[in-house]
C-alpha cells in the first residue's frame, strides 16, 4: 500500500480521535478487526499542521467561496461528460487564486502549485480533473468522494 493516506481515512480517525477524547472512549474500543489502516504520528501530525496552515491564512474565506464557486461549475460539467471542460474550470480557479492570494497564504500556494504541476503531466482528462478536485477538497478540508 502506498504511504499515501485518503483524505477518507484521515478524516475517519480524526473522528475516532475526537469521540475518544470526549466519551473517553478507549482504542481497544473500537473494532478494527476489518479494517487495514497503519499510520504513523508523524503523518497525522502533517495532516494536522496543514489544515491548522491553511485555517491560518487570512483570506480562507474568499480562497473557500473560489473553490466552491469553481466545484459548483466543474463538478455538473464532469458529470455531464465533459471531463476537459471540468478541468479548465478547475485550473482557472487555481491561477485565480493563486494570482490573488499565492503570497499571503504559502500552504494554498503550496497545494495549488503541486497539483497543477502534476496535472501538466501524462495524465488524460479524467485524471487531470480528479488531480485539481483532490487539492481543491484538501484546502476546504473535506474528503474527496468519488463515484
Amino acid at each position: 500500500m502506498n504511504n499515501i493516506i485518503p483524505t477518507k481515512m484521515i478524516r475517519l480517525i480524526l473522528i475516532l480521535i475526537t469521540l475518544s477524547s470526549f466519551h473517553r472512549l478507549a482504542a481497544t474500543d473500537i473494532d478494527t478487526s476489518n479494517t487495514k489502516i497503519k499510520i504513523s504520528k508523524r503523518a497525522l501530525n502533517h495532516t494536522l499542521e496543514v489544515e491548522k496552515k491553511i485555517k491560518d491564512c487570512e483570506k480562507t474565506e474568499a480562497i473557500h467561496i473560489i473553490l466552491s464557486e469553481a466545484i459548483s461549475v466543474g463538478a455538473p460539467t464532469y458529470n455531464t461528460g465533459n471531463h476537459i471542460g471540468c478541468y479548465r474550470i478547475y485550473e482557472g480557479a487555481a491561477y485565480k487564486i493563486l494570482h490573488r492570494y499565492g503570497t499571503k497564504c504559502k500552504e494554498v500556494q503550496k497545494i495549488l502549485e503541486s497539483a497543477l504541476e502534476k496535472s501538466y503531466g501524462d495524465y488524460n482528462a479524467t485524471e487531470k480533473a480528479w488531480i485539481m478536485r483532490m487539492a481543491f477538497d484538501k484546502i476546504l478540508g473535506v474528503p474527496t468522494v468519488t463515484k
